[in-house]
């Protein structure tokens, strides 16, 4: 399984995802050096997409322009924002779009939506899922109970998911607590 790290917007909390962070300008003409935190790069930066940017307390909302890709970041520029003096101002903001089901497989999910899920060991309550780290192996779920517990999130711990209800079921092997 591969989930997403995304975080909640403010504004709008179950329906805003956060899909990279601007980290730098790159040339003159307003193109954004973005680190993407999404699987699905040109379906949130085609052109024409909306995006939101949080700006010294305001939310503004941004249409690509076009984006492409250098050395590991997605370049994006945004109409209107197609000169360096208007874009530098966001360097360290993070870039929102919003939650498209339709994006996702079956059996996948927004960590958003993990998060603050209860999680039973054999019936028992050990905890509530607090974050979610991601790897490139498999993801581990960080779950906070009497002691913090980090469960790998794989098939051989994970007995059940009850995403909507906010309930995972697990099988933790002996000495893992």
């Amino acid at each position: 399984m591969w989930f997403h790290i995304y975080f909640l917007f403010k504004e709008d909390i179950m329906n805003q995802v956060i899909v990279g962070k601007i980290v730098n300008t790159h040339g003159i003409k307003g193109e954004l050096k973005v680190k993407a935190s999404t699987d699905f790069i040109e379906e949130r930066f085609q052109k024409g997409a909306t995006l939101y940017l949080e700006y010294q307390g305001q939310t503004i909302e941004m249409t690509v322009a076009s984006h492409r890709f250098h050395k590991g970041h997605v370049l994006v520029t945004f109409e209107n924002h197609r000169d360096i003096n208007l874009v530098e101002k966001y360097k360290g903001c993070l870039l929102y779009a919003c939650k498209d089901e339709n994006l996702l497989g079956d059996d996948e999910y927004y960590v958003s939506d993990i998060i603050g899920c209860q999680v039973y060991n054999d019936g028992q309550l050990i905890g509530v899922v607090q974050d979610v780290q991601l790897y490139d192996h498999h993801d581990i779920l960080v779950v906070k109970g009497k002691e913090k517990i980090m469960i790998p999130y794989v098939d051989a711990f994970i007995v059940d998911e009850d995403i909507e209800n906010k309930r995972i079921d697990v099988h933790l092997i002996e000495g893992f607590l």
